[in-house]
C-alpha cells in the first residue's frame, strides 16, 4: 500500500492537533474513581481513574487485543482482518458459511517508535497508542465511527514542537494476505491518494443466494511521514466500506462515503464521540470496586460495538471483530447476550429480533428439511446470511440442537413485557411465533398422557441425542402458552392443541432425589455447562424453593470447571435469589475470572476456546443486572431486588428502560434512590412492602434498601 519514496501530506491529510478528548464535558459514560494511578501519560490519568480507560504500558498477543466497532464493520487492533456484518463466504454447512476476511487497511504500526503505552477508552470507542520517535511524540488513534457506520478511522499524530530537526516516522500496515473469501481487485483508474479495490464472495451461503459485493475506498498508506521541528500534525487515514447488502453502487457509496469524510476530518472523533455518548446514557455503575467496573463496562463496549440498531444482524459468540465459530448466531444471542441489551438499549434488542423474523424462510426449509412432518419455523442452531442452518456438518448440534426456536419465543415474550406494545405484537411477533408454536406442535410425540421431545441436545452439549430436555420442554410450553396468550389478546385463534402440550410436556424428576433430571436417562454425568439451573432463572418455571436449591447444589457440582464463562453467573443469580448471600460472593469472582486484563477479552473457558467471548460477557451482565440488581421482567410489572456486589459500596442502574420510560436506579445497603429519567406512554407506580408512590419526571424517591416493584398504573397495554 505504498512506495518507498517519502510523500508529502495532502492538504487534507494535514490538520494542527485537536484535543477532542474534552470534547464531551457531561458524557454519563463508567464512572468510578479509583487509586491505582500508575506512572502513565498526564492527560490519560484521570480516564483511568474513572474506569473509562484501559491502559498498559506493555501490549498483550494480539489473540486479546482490544477490537473496536460499531455493528456495522469491526476489527481487532493491529489485526490483518477487518469484517463487516452480514458478509458471509462459503457453502452453508459444508465450507462452512462465515465471516468473510476483509484485508485490514489501518493495522499500521510506527516501525521507529519507543512504546509510551496504550490504551481502550471505552467510553469513547477509541484505541489509543503513544510512542516517542526521537524527540517527537507520536499518538495514534483507532475508532470505527459510531453514527457513519462505514468508516474505519486511523489518525496518527505527531508532536514535534520539541525537536531541533525534522522526525521520521516509519510505517508499516499489517494487510496479511490476500483474502480467500473474497476476490478482490483493484478500481481503475482510482483517485489519486487513494486505494480502491472491490470484489464479490467466492462462495455463497445458498446456490441461490445473493453473491455479495464489497467495495473498499482507502487513504494510500506512505512508508514515513516526515515533520518538520517545531511541528504539530494529524494525519487522517481513512477507510470507507460498502457492500451490496445496502447500496446498489458498492463502488461509487464508499468513495462518496470517504470523500464526505474529508470534508468532515476535524469533526469526525468530535461525533463519533457523541454517538458513544448517547450509548453511555444507559449503563452501569459501581462504587468502591474499580476492577468490577472495568469488567462490567469492557463487557457492554463489546457487546455494543458489534450490533447496531439500524443494520438488524445478530450477535456472534466471539464478536463482529471475530470469526470465531464461523461469526454465526446462536442461542448465545437470545439466551446471553440479549437480556441485558434489551433493558439499557431496546432499540437494538429490537434488531436482534428482527435479524430472526427476516429469516423466517430459512427457518420454514429447515423444519420441511427433516422429512418428518414438521411444520412452521425451526430456526438453525447456527444462523448466518439466509438463515438457513450452517452449523458445520461434522457436528451433531446444527440437527439436534432445537431449543434454539424455544429460545427465540422466549426473547419475543421477553420483548414485550418490557415494552407492552399492541402494534408490534400483531404485526411482528405474531406471525413468528405462531410459526414457533407450530413447529413444536408438529415435532412432539404423544406418550399416553404426556407429550415428550425425543433425540434432542440439551444446552448441556455433552449430551447428545437424549430424550426430554427439562430446559427444552419447559421452554416449548413457554413458548406455546405465550402464543394461545397471543392470540386471545388479539382477538385470534389457534389449534386448541397447543395449550394441551403445553400443559403435559413431560418434566422429568427425579422423586428420590427431589431434582429435575437434565433428561430422561440422566443419572450424574458430569455436565458442560447452566441447564437445569435455567429452569429458575431465565425461565423462571414455578417450583418450591427446596427445589430450586436442591437443582442448584446437584448441578453445581457436576458442572466442568472447565466450561463455557457464563455459568457461574447463572449460579450467582440461583444463591442470590434463594437468599444465600455468602454462597453468591464465593463464586461471583468466578463469573467474570475469564476477561483478560489488560483489556479485558473475554475468553470462553479457563483455558482458552473462543477469544472475545461475548457470550461470557453477557452472561456475566446478567449475574449484576438480574443477580445483584435483582430484576425479574414479568408480564405485569419491573421487579428489582437489589444487594451489593462484593467489595462494593454501591450500584447505579442508569437509564433501565420500561414502557418506553427511562428510569434510574441506585442502591447502597442503607437507601435506594430510583428517579424517572424519562416518561413513557404510561404513569408508573413503585410499591415497597410499605408504601406506594406514582414516579414523575426528575423527581427522586428515595427508601430504604429492600426489594421493590414498578408497574404502569392504568394497565399494560397500550
Amino acid at each position: 500500500y505504498g512506495g518507498s519514496e517519502r510523500q508529502p501530506m495532502r492538504l487534507f491529510e494535514i490538520f494542527y492537533f485537536f484535543c477532542l478528548l474534552g470534547a464531551i464535558s457531561n458524557a454519563h459514560v463508567p464512572c468510578l474513581y479509583g487509586k491505582d494511578i500508575k506512572d502513565v501519560p498526564v492527560d490519560w490519568q484521570q480516564r483511568i481513574a474513572e474506569g473509562q480507560m484501559m491502559y498498559t504500558d506493555v501490549e498483550p498477543d494480539q489473540q486479546l487485543q482490544a477490537s473496536v466497532g460499531n455493528g456495522y464493520l469491526a476489527t481487532v487492533v493491529g489485526s490483518d482482518t477487518i469484517y463487516l456484518a452480514g458478509v458471509f463466504n462459503g457453502l452453508n454447512t459444508e465450507t462452512p458459511s462465515h465471516r468473510a476476511r476483509i484485508p485490514a487497511t489501518n493495522a499500521i504500526t510506527i516501525t521507529s517508535g519507543k512504546p509510551i503505552g496504550s490504551a481502550l477508552d471505552i467510553g469513547y470507542g477509541t484505541f489509543y497508542r503513544r510512542v516517542q520517535v526521537a524527540d517527537a511524540i507520536v499518538e495514534q488513534r483507532w475508532f470505527a465511527h459510531r453514527s457513519l457506520r462505514s468508516l474505519l478511522i486511523h489518525t496518527i499524530h505527531i508532536n514535534n514542537t520539541g525537536g531541533k530537526t525534522p522526525v521520521d516516522v516509519d510505517l508499516i500496515n499489517n494487510a496479511g494476505p490476500a483474502s480467500s473469501d473474497i476476490s478482490f481487485s483493484r478500481v481503475v483508474p482510482g483517485s489519486p491518494g487513494l486505494d480502491q479495490y472491490t470484489g464479490k464472495i467466492n462462495i455463497p451461503e445458498e446456490p441461490d443466494s445473493l453473491v455479495v459485493s464489497v467495495a473498499v475506498t482507502t487513504t494510500h498508506i506512505p512508508n514515513v511521514l516526515v515533520v518538520d521541528s517545531g511541528l504539530e500534525v494529524t494525519y487522517y487515514f481513512i477507510t470507507a466500506i460498502r457492500s451490496s447488502l445496502d447500496s446498489s453502487s458498492p463502488v461509487y457509496d464508499s468513495l462518496r462515503d470517504y470523500n464526505f469524510a474529508v470534508l468532515e476530518l476535524a469533526d469526525l472523533h468530535k461525533t463519533h464521540l457523541i454517538a458513544w455518548q448517547e450509548i453511555w446514557n444507559s449503563g452501569i455503575e459501581i462504587g468502591g470496586n474499580l476492577q468490577l467496573a472495568r469488567v462490567i463496562n469492557t463487557s457492554l463496549y463489546y457487546i455494543l460495538s458489534s450490533v447496531r440498531a439500524d443494520w438488524p444482524y445478530s450477535l456472534s459468540p466471539g464478536g463482529l471483530a471475530s470469526n470465531g465459530y464461523n461469526g454465526h448466531s446462536f442461542w448465545d444471542c437470545e439466551t446471553w447476550m440479549f437480556p441485558g441489551v434489551l433493558l439499557l438499549h431496546p432499540d437494538i434488542a429490537l434488531g436482534l429480533l428482527q435479524y430472526r423474523e427476516l429469516r423466517t424462510n430459512g427457518a420454514a426449509q429447515k423444519a420441511k428439511s427433516y422429512n418428518k412432518g414438521y411444520q412452521g419455523y425451526m430456526f438453525p442452531w447456527e444462523s448466518a446470511f439466509t438463515g438457513q442452518e450452517v452449523c458445520p456438518s461434522s457436528s451433531p448440534t446444527g440437527q439436534l440442537e432445537q431449543h434454539i426456536t424455544a429460545d427465540i419465543a422466549f426473547a419475543i415474550k421477553q420483548y414485550w413485557d418490557l415494552n407492552q406494545d399492541l402494534v408490534w405484537l400483531r404485526t411482528f411477533a405474531y406471525p413468528v411465533l405462531y410459526g414457533i408454536a407450530e413447529f413444536w406442535a408438529s415435532r412432539v410425540e404423544r406418550d399416553g398422557q404426556l407429550y415428550v421431545i425425543n433425540n434432542i441436545i440439551p444446552p448441556d452439549e455433552y449430551a447428545v441425542n437424549v430424550n426430554n430436555s427439562v430446559f427444552t420442554n419447559v421452554a416449548v410450553g413457554i413458548a406455546l402458552n405465550f402464543t394461545v396468550w397471543c392470540a386471545n389478546t388479539l382477538g385470534l385463534s389457534v389449534p386448541n392443541e397447543w395449550s394441551q402440550i403445553a400443559k403435559n410436556l413431560k418434566i422429568p424428576f427425579d422423586a428420590n432425589l427431589q431434582i429435575h433430571k437434565e433428561f430422561d436417562t440422566y443419572y450424574g454425568e458430569t455436565i458442560k455447562q447452566a441447564d437445569v439451573v435455567l429452569l429458575g432463572f431465565p425461565l423462571m418455571f414455578p417450583m418450591p424453593r427446596k427445589i430450586r436449591y436442591n437443582d442448584l447444589i446437584y448441578y453445581l457440582s457436576r458442572t466442568d470447571p472447565g466450561g463455557p464463562a457464563m455459568t457461574y453467573a447463572m449460579h450467582v443469580i440461583a444463591y442470590l435469589e434463594l437468599g444465600l448471600t455468602s454462597e453468591a460472593s464465593k463464586l461471583w469472582d468466578q463469573a467474570w475470572a475469564n476477561a483478560r486484563s489488560p483489556f479485558w477479552v473475554w475468553t470462553e473457558t479457563p483455558t482458552g476456546g473462543a477469544v472475545n467471548f461475548i457470550t461470557g460477557a453477557g452472561g456475566f451482565l446478567q449475574g449484576v443486572l438480574f443477580g445483584y440488581g435483582g430484576i425479574r421482567l414479568l408480564n405485569d410489572s419491573l421487579k428489582f431486588d437489589p444487594q451489593l456486589p462484593p467489595n462494593s459500596d454501591f450500584v447505579r442502574f442508569r437509564q433501565i428502560n420500561y414502557l418506553r420510560a427511562q428510569i434510574d436506579v441506585s442502591f447502597d445497603q442503607q437507601e435506594t434512590r430510583v428517579t424517572l429519567a424519562k416518561p413513557g406512554l404510561q404513569t408508573l407506580t413503585l410499591n415497597t412492602s410499605s408504601s406506594s408512590m406514582k414516579l414523575s419526571v426528575n423527581n427522586m424517591v428515595s427508601f430504604k434498601t429492600q426489594p421493590f416493584t414498578i408497574f404502569p398504573t392504568s394497565g399494560v397495554f397500550h
